[in-house]
């Protein structure tokens, strides 16, 4: 009796380590550069944060079990993102540079390293264009097209919303349903009044160098804050921003920092003293910042509160207007959450 238990715990446990293994999504790399020591794994879509991978002599291995397909990018200390799909049992390989992958593997995965291996040699601007939207037509089934398509066509100045209203109308059923294109759709200028319902994905990293999560904590808002040390307007309204936040719980809001400086050293002399609450960012590319280009930014002081998962709540909101508008939307939450119960 005792041996036909032991056999049949045995079996069980062979059975369990299997499942593990079959919803595991992994993640294994041989990177070029050898002197890597972490990368980093941002996730957006449908969840947000981001994870720390160790590299050893130029190798590196991660895995997790996704609830569904999930969008990672992995990004190195440079910055370059190179885009990743992962869901439940899949196998996906990263081999190179991030100026150069070879990413190889399950699902999207190919059709995204096959659309890269097409625009590698391309150099004008109309010619990107036409491949970018025969490669969309071509697998209109696939995440990769969803990925291509916000940022080739999306995460750019003044997008064709008519030509993009006209391709998203051709994609199949779950590519149109994806977070990456319900979030294009909420923009297109039918379905909002003067701006974005939400802003793109971007990433950015604090001064200790390390990346920057939408899903930090229980931050229910973030105020992204545009200044620049070189404009006094920016810099006394930075200053009274700094003292109101002390009237908002730390846990429920935090306001990121984005500075249109070229200069470090300029820069850092303007930056306070960061908390949870308080976050100072600059990637020294001036008007040219990502966030800025994305919304179309051609101001400061300016500012935008928004949710976690980046919808926008409000523009250009300062003062006692601000404090009160988080507290009400932080009562808001509050009463929801006392609803589920």
């Amino acid at each position: 009796m005792k041996v036909i238990i032991k056999l049949i715990s045995a079996i069980l446990v062979i059975n369990l380590v299997a499942c593990k293994d079959n919803i595991e999504f992994t993640l294994s790399g041989e990177l070029y550069n050898k002197k890597e020591k972490n990368i980093y794994a941002i996730f957006d879509d449908p969840i947000a944060k981001a994870d720390t991978i160790k590299v050893t002599d130029g190798k590196f291995e991660y895995s997790f079990i996704p609830d569904t397909i999930t969008l990672i990018r992995l990004v190195n200390d440079s910055g370059i993102a190179v885009p990743v799909f992962a869901d439940k049992g899949w196998n996906v390989k990263f081999k190179g540079s991030f100026s150069n992958p070879d990413v190889t593997g399950n699902g999207p995965n190919k059709d995204l390293q096959d659309f890269r291996n097409k625009i590698s040699e391309i150099t004008d601007t109309a010619s990107l264009h036409n491949v970018v939207k025969s490669f969309i037509m071509e697998n209109r089934q696939s995440y990769a097209s969803a990925y291509i398509l916000n940022e080739f066509m999306i995460q750019k100045p003044n997008p064709d919303m008519k030509e993009l209203e006209a391709i998203i109308t051709q994609l199949d059923g779950h590519i149109k349903d994806s977070h990456i294109v319900d979030i294009i759709q909420k923009n297109m200028p039918e379905k909002r009044s003067t701006s974005p319902e939400y802003i793109n994905y971007f990433s950015c990293k604090d001064r200790q160098g390390k990346y920057i999560s939408w899903s930090s904590r229980n931050t229910s808002y973030t105020l992204i804050n545009i200044w620049a040390s070189w404009d006094e307007k920016s810099k006394a309204d930075r200053d009274s921003l700094y003292q109101n936040i002390k009237q908002l719980p730390k846990d429920r809001f935090r306001v990121l920092n984005i500075s249109l400086d070229f200069d470090r050293k300029e820069w850092e002399e303007y930056c306070k003293k960061e908390n949870e609450q308080w976050i100072e960012t600059c990637d020294f590319k001036g008007w040219k910042n990502q966030i800025v280009e994305q919304q179309q930014i051609s101001m400061i002081p300016y500012n935008i509160l928004v949710t976690n998962n980046r919808k926008i709540m409000a523009e250009s909101i300062y003062g006692d207007v601000l404090i009160h508008k988080v507290k009400s939307l932080i009562e808001e939450d509050k009463n929801k959450e006392k609803n589920k119960k």
